[in-house]
């Protein structure tokens, strides 16, 4: 069986499906809705369809979704400190930068002011269409207006809250733990590791993209995105290497200019690996990334979060994970990884607003491939509330469930080739590791030190699943209690293979890849308490058992194999849990 859906679904506006019928695929017909002057303004789909095998994009993507069931209500979502009364924002203090540091003051101009916050009056405006980096490249005038409006932006007065750096510090004060929550003044706000993360970055690219338009007065200016889910796309884009640019940022990576191909799997080194090689490793990891996390939104998108909850234990999905590595590439390679590589300055280049377009383009996509249902039926994420500059400088209100409905955002994405949708080749993976074990356990009652690569024999909860138990639940893997203990960068992969025996691992063989975990350098108040603080990843493993033919093993040897950083994990397990998706 086959699907059949429309490359521009990567369209921030969404598809019009048809509720009734089971399949709700979009048609050739579909449009892109938008208000337009209190009229609706349509604009066609007019790419082909793309063909996917049903098998490669396991438990069928594109509209096999049941009918939603009644919203959970725990009247707990994250809202913003109220800036019309006093309240005390912290300094983002990072463990990179000494305490002092100009770079970690990113409280909001309007702290301690009586400001006035009103609900967002979305535009009504033309379509704005964000194309990919290759196709502005080569446009003059486009380029032109964008260079103009990021000067006028750095321009303007520092008191001013659409200039560029003032910009940025929203970007650091809401990642890195400078505003306190309003519920709890001694709590603070990370949008980061849960499913916060995808909706906060829509907005801020939103409110970012208005400003540079309100400059240049054009209401239809749209930033790029960087397309680097294309191999044409999988190196840093030419129109950000050049010194006498205002696009320019000279606290990157050079090394991994072009011709370097972008690496999912960054760890602070290059590795051997052809540019060909590299490429389908990309790819099969972003393919992998939308296979296991439609079904289970969580897997895609991070966990829940609530206002009076601690985010412990809390997993990011492995789009967050994908993105945190990309940051680390462009970023600066040594301490203090400025700019891209710490969320503390990464705003400050203008190449973080086109990673993250693609990273809202894909989430954009894998909305339609949901038929744009609700990732989370509870109002703890869709009331979820931050505040934002608009383009007049005015403080505004927003709220997640308002970024769902993206024509209100009035913006779209010009269609790129996306081939991780189709049949990504597939070999076994032969990595190596020191020290790899014959012998092979469970994992036990005891912590365990990531000082070297570890081999786990898991007991997987049911084998040879039929096809309705897979689409009705999905089997994921949990790596729990997961503590870094300095607080700063840290890296582990994660593997899963049949067992060569009972209770035997291949020796020169660690499996399939099946994920990462990804950290970039805390906040000196989080790495301060980090003893205590345990994180979880978890990873969507079904459709690498069916691909790579190990359905019927009774249980999975796990390979967690360490690439940076001080850590330990306190369990490893397998669950089943429950997808939105209806057996066909």
């Amino acid at each position: 069986m086959s699907l059949y859906f429309h490359s521009p679904s990567p369209s921030a506006c969404p598809l019009e499906y048809h509720p009734d019928s089971k399949h709700a695929l979009p048609s050739r017909s579909s449009r892109i809705r938008c208000a337009l002057n209190n009229n609706d303004m349509q604009s066609p789909l007019s790419s082909p369809p793309i063909k996917v095998d049903r098998r490669d994009m396991l438990l069928g993507l594109g509209g096999l979704y049941g009918a939603t069931t009644g919203m959970n209500a725990h009247a707990d979502p994250i809202m913003p400190p109220d800036p019309s009364s006093h309240y005390s924002c912290k300094l983002a203090v990072e463990d990179n930068f000494p305490r002092c540091s100009e770079f970690l003051q990113c409280c909001p101009p309007y702290q301690d002011q009586n400001v006035e916050v009103t609900d967002y009056t979305f535009p009504k405006t033309s379509l704005r269409v964000r194309r990919p980096i290759q196709d502005v490249a080569n446009d003059s005038e486009y380029m032109e207006k964008y260079k103009t409006a990021i000067q006028k932006m750095k321009a303007l007065p520092e008191t001013d809250p659409r200039n560029f750096i003032q910009q940025s510090k929203i970007h650091c004060a809401y990642c890195n733990e400078a505003l306190p929550k309003k519920c709890d003044p001694n709590a603070t706000i990370s949008v980061h590791n849960s499913w916060i993360f995808l909706p906060w970055h829509r907005y801020y690219l939103h409110f970012f993209e208005r400003i540079l338009g309100k400059l240049i007065g054009d209401d239809t200016f749209a930033l790029p995105y960087w397309n680097f889910d294309n191999p044409n796309g999988m190196t840093i884009p030419s129109i950000f290497t050049d010194p006498d640019s205002p696009l320019y940022d000279d606290r990157r990576d050079t090394g991994h200019y072009p011709p370097k191909i972008v690496d999912y799997k960054y760890k602070y080194t290059d590795r051997d690996v052809t540019d060909d090689a590299l490429i389908a490793e990309n790819l099969a990891y972003m393919s992998t990334t939308f296979k296991e996390g439609v079904p289970l939104p969580e897997l895609f998108m991070g966990d829940s979060l609530r206002a009076m909850e601690n985010p412990s234990n809390t997993s990011p999905g492995q789009m967050e994970v994908i993105h945190n590595s990309i940051h680390m590439w462009v970023g600066e390679s040594k301490v203090p990884h400025r700019d891209m590589g710490t969320f503390v300055t990464a705003a400050r280049d203008c190449i973080f607003y086109a990673l993250h377009a693609n990273v809202d383009r894909l989430w954009s996509f894998y909305r339609a491939l949901r038929s744009n249902r609700y990732e989370f039926k509870d109002r703890d994420w869709l009331d979820a509330t931050f505040i934002f500059f608009n383009e007049d400088g005015q403080v505004v209100r927003v709220k997640i469930e308002d970024s769902l409905n993206a024509s209100k955002l009035c913006y779209t994405y010009k269609e790129s080739p996306a081939p991780w949708l189709g049949q990504v080749a597939k070999k076994k993976t032969k990595v190596k590791i020191p020290g790899s074990q014959v012998q092979v356990n469970e994992f036990g009652s005891e912590r365990k030190e990531l000082d070297k690569a570890i081999q786990v024999l898991v007991k997987r909860p049911k084998k040879s699943r039929s096809k309705s138990e897979k689409e009705n639940e999905g089997e994921v893997l949990f790596i729990q209690d997961i503590i870094v203990s300095d607080g700063k960068k840290a890296r582990f992969d994660v593997y899963i293979d049949a067992p060569a025996a009972p209770d035997r691992a291949s020796a020169d063989n660690i499996g399939e890849f099946a994920g990462s975990f990804v950290k970039l350098p805390d906040t000196e108040q989080a790495a301060k308490a980090s003893k205590d603080k345990k994180r979880l990843l978890k990873l969507g493993i079904s459709s690498i058992l069916e691909d790579f033919g190990i359905e019927d093993a009774d249980n999975i040897v796990v390979t967690i194999v360490p690439q940076f950083g001080s850590v330990s994990i306190g369990g490893v397990f397998i669950k089943l849990i429950k997808t939105d998706v209806n057996s066909v």
